[in-house]
């Protein structure tokens, strides 16, 4: 400190000299008292080492002064800062410069507490006094709030907003690395039919099994529900990126912790590298996406790498998305109606409406050419809505008019199951009487019921069958459904592929395999339609096996409502005859 005593006047007289002395002395003390009260004070010699320390000081590191006074800072040392924050303290402080900043200290009972601290060297270079201020509440509510911009409160891993500020930071260093989105397969499934406790455990033991599983330096995050991010500081060769992303889904299907949770948990992972698939943060988040489209299609439980067909394919997908709202806005989509005939028995015909695509060019497409579009939940809910709408309305016309028709099948999709709306509908009508609950059919295929929207679907036709709304399997035997499926649920109608129709004069498996069909659905009390009749053998051969309805281009194709309802009284006729 400055000698005060200095700035007295000589010529003052002696009495006069003391008391202003006095008042000094006084006043340095009242100085030093202030500032032991209000802050955290060591001196160290030149050394480092603690020559002396206030109350607060001890109070605040839990240490006794006999413990701190011979030790040097290391003795509060937290960890919390790297080497060349340390270097670059005391090369301010070496210079004689005053250094200022806030320090992470540990106290001896092992909690962490901060202090914002300026370490002042003496004049004559004998040491530094070193005068502190706690600042814990102030930082602590600092890392609060980061935490909850940035931290995932389920995980504990880095929120997306991190995730994608770590990928501008792994792409400033202009390494290479590989960013991978991991999804976790059926995930929804168990979510919805173990309830949301449960899904959030397999989300925590997911993210633990991958975080073992992940090497140093590289990055696991949540992007949220339950997809996560992984950036893997690896070699960006394909095949060794392949094995990275492998040994995590390997990681995933053979961890024990995992095996709990009722059925087999996977995941699949689409990711890109860079700089070679994207040099920015958004195309490089856009193409790993791109990627995990292709892993789960591709059966999920696997890995992708990009490749540039894929981002041909996205935007393909993406312009055919567009021209689908274009098209039903513009009416260019219309219903057909094929029909589906009883051999051999006296009952009204049926129909199944198919969905049809007048393009600009005049061209009509089918379904089958625009397919992907059902992936998109929305898109698909739209179309099923539109199609809805124009069978209820033509039951309606018919009905008004006489048409002598049994009922009119519709295709359902995931996308309409998991919009409730599409559902309310058919239950709105029936209870309102404007519908009669035998005249509508819903197809669902065998894959609706193992796609992690299943629960959805059994608990959509539950409701559709109490309403008496009949339920067909449509395409029967090419998907993994189990046998099972036709005793659980409300089944009324089994549709058999016509890949197996195809042959069945001719195949002598084909054949037995229709039979089969055939004999077990009766069994169960389950009228059988054969799909893709095409030639009078077959249809004779089916009505030897005892199915009971046929439909395809034997019959008729896919005609308009007039033509139709002119088919449903040619039928009429005939039986009358």
């Amino acid at each position: 400190m400055i000698d005060q005593t200095s700035c007295l006047d000589k010529s003052l007289p002696r009495t006069a000299h003391d008391d202003r002395l006095r008042e000094l002395l006084q006043l340095t003390r009242f100085q030093r008292e202030a500032l032991d009260a209000a802050a955290i004070v060591a001196v160290t010699d030149r050394r480092g080492v603690i020559t002396s320390v206030n109350a607060r000081f001890c109070e605040i590191s839990g240490y006794d002064e006999h413990e701190l006074v011979g030790a040097t800072h290391r003795i509060v040392r937290s960890g919390q800062h790297d080497r060349a924050f340390f270097q670059d303290l005391y090369r301010t402080i070496s210079a004689g410069a005053v250094w200022h900043g806030v320090i992470c200290n540990r106290a001896k009972g092992g909690h962490l507490y901060w202090v914002d601290t300026t370490i002042v060297p003496h004049n004559d270079g004998s040491g530094y006094t070193a005068i502190r201020f706690d600042v814990t509440p102030q930082k602590e509510a600092e890392q609060h709030l980061w935490r909850l911009a940035n931290v995932d409160p389920l995980t504990g891993l880095p929120n997306r907003r991190r995730v994608i500020e770590l990928l501008g930071q792994a792409i400033a260093e202009d390494q290479s690395f590989v960013l991978g989105i991991l999804d976790v397969d059926h995930f929804k499934e168990v979510n919805d039919s173990a309830g949301h406790d449960i899904g959030d455990r397999l989300l925590q033991s997911v993210a633990a099994c991958v975080s073992h599983a992940m090497e140093p330096g590289d990055v696991l995050g949540r992007l949220g529900g339950d997809e996560f991010a992984v950036i893997l500081r690896a070699d960006t060769d394909p095949n060794r990126a392949r094995c990275r992303l492998e040994a995590l889904n390997a990681a995933i299907a053979t961890d024990p912790a995992l095996q709990g949770f009722g059925s087999a948990i996977q995941a699949s992972i689409g990711a890109a590298r860079f700089p070679s698939d994207a040099a920015d943060a958004g195309e490089l988040l856009k193409r790993a996406d791109m990627a995990l489209y292709a892993a789960k299609r591709g059966g999920r439980g696997c890995a992708r790498l990009f490749a540039p067909q894929m981002g041909e394919e996205a935007e393909r997908r993406a312009n055919t998305r567009a021209a689908i709202q274009r098209a039903l806005t513009a009416q260019e989509m219309f219903v057909v109606y094929q029909p589906i005939t009883t051999i051999g028995t006296h009952q009204p015909i049926a129909f199944e409406a198919l969905l049809r695509w007048r393009r600009s060019d005049e061209l009509v497409q089918t379904p089958a050419s625009f397919g992907d579009v059902f992936d998109d939940d929305r898109t698909a809910a739209e179309i099923g809505s539109f199609v809805l709408g124009k069978v209820l309305s033509q039951i309606k016309r018919w009905n008004d008019a006489g048409v002598p028709f049994q009922s009119i099948a519709i295709n359902a999709t995931l996308g309409d199951f998991r919009a409730s709306s599409f559902v309310d509908r058919i239950v709105a009508e029936v209870d309102a009487g404007r519908l009669r609950s035998d005249q509508l059919c819903v197809e669902i295929t065998e894959g609706m019921l193992l796609d992690r929207g299943a629960r959805a679907v059994r608990q959509s036709i539950d409701r559709l069958h109490s309403r008496g709304i009949q339920i067909a399997f449509d395409d029967f035997g090419t998907g993994f459904a189990s046998l099972t499926h036709l005793r659980q649920l409300p089944i009324s109608r089994v549709k058999i592929d016509k890949s197996f129709i195809e042959a069945i004069c001719a195949d002598h498996k084909d054949r037995v395999i229709v039979k089969s069909v055939i004999d077990l659905a009766h069994q169960l009390n389950i009228n059988v339609v054969a799909e893709g009749v095409e030639e009078r053998e077959q249809a004779d051969l089916l009505l030897t096996l005892s199915c009971d309805r046929i439909q395809g281009f034997l019959i008729s194709p896919g005609v308009g409502a007039d033509d139709a309802a002119r088919f449903a009284y040619g039928n009429a006729a005939a039986l009358a005859a």
